[in-house]
């Protein structure tokens, strides 16, 4: 095919179902104006998805519109974007708009900090700040009658290959299981230790390794004073 024979192309993002937004939780936090930002640090835990912050201002509030990043507790930039509250008219035209979110994404490191530029204006009068993550899916057959269990929390684990996700097809009759309270599992014993002998008996190893230079220092004493004589 030449380049010439291309009429044309389109190209489409495909959305099969809109995505449904859970709250990350109640988490810790701290709120601080500092220069002339405010500063919300949150205490994620680790391995929890943070994908949007939802910045809700006080209604009393006036018009505004402020930058806003989102970094982790290392200062890596995650997401930017800002938020405002617009209602006016100008030119005879009315305006009212309203923007709260804003979406990034990121995996916890403990840290994460949205940052609100203020400018030189004073701080906004916020009411709350949520983090949001979308809601994660798993599809899976059972027998009839059947409880299943999902275990997690080996890191060492590579995701699992299935027929069932080369194959899959949504069962508009699917049911919803809803997870039960997280539990330990009585007989998890742990894998075995792989690492080398020598990162697991550090202290052995490094004990030979001191003894084996006395050893040399007291032979090339010896050989001085031998000579010596």
């Amino acid at each position: 095919m030449k380049p010439a024979d291309i009429t044309g192309a389109t190209a489409e993002i495909k959305e099969e179902q809109k995505a449904v937004w859970r709250n990350t939780g109640t988490l810790e936090s701290t709120e601080q104006d500092k220069d002339k930002d405010t500063v919300v640090t949150f205490s994620v835990p680790p391995g929890v998805p943070v994908e949007r912050v939802i910045i809700a201002v006080n209604a009393a509030q006036p018009n505004f519109e402020r930058d806003v990043e989102v970094q982790t507790g290392h200062e890596g930039l995650v997401g930017s974007g800002s938020i405002s509250r617009i209602h006016l008219t100008r030119h005879g035209q009315k305006i009212d708009s309203e923007q709260s979110i804003l979406d990034f994404r990121t995996l916890s490191t403990g840290t994460l900090k949205v940052i609100i530029h203020n400018g030189d204006d004073p701080p906004l009068k916020i009411d709350s700040i949520t983090l949001q993550h979308f809601e994660r899916r798993l599809y899976f057959d059972v027998a009839q009658g059947a409880q299943p269990t999902l275990y997690y929390g080996d890191d060492k684990l590579t995701a699992p290959i299935y027929d069932y996700a080369k194959l899959f097809q949504k069962d508009a009759n699917a049911h919803l299981v809803t997870l039960g309270g997280e539990i330990k599992n009585p007989d998890y014993t742990g894998r075995p230790d792989d690492r080398p002998w020598s990162e697991r008996h550090p202290a052995v190893l490094w004990a030979a390794i001191l003894a084996a230079v006395i050893v040399l220092i007291a032979v090339a004493l010896r050989s001085m004073k031998t000579g010596m004589a």
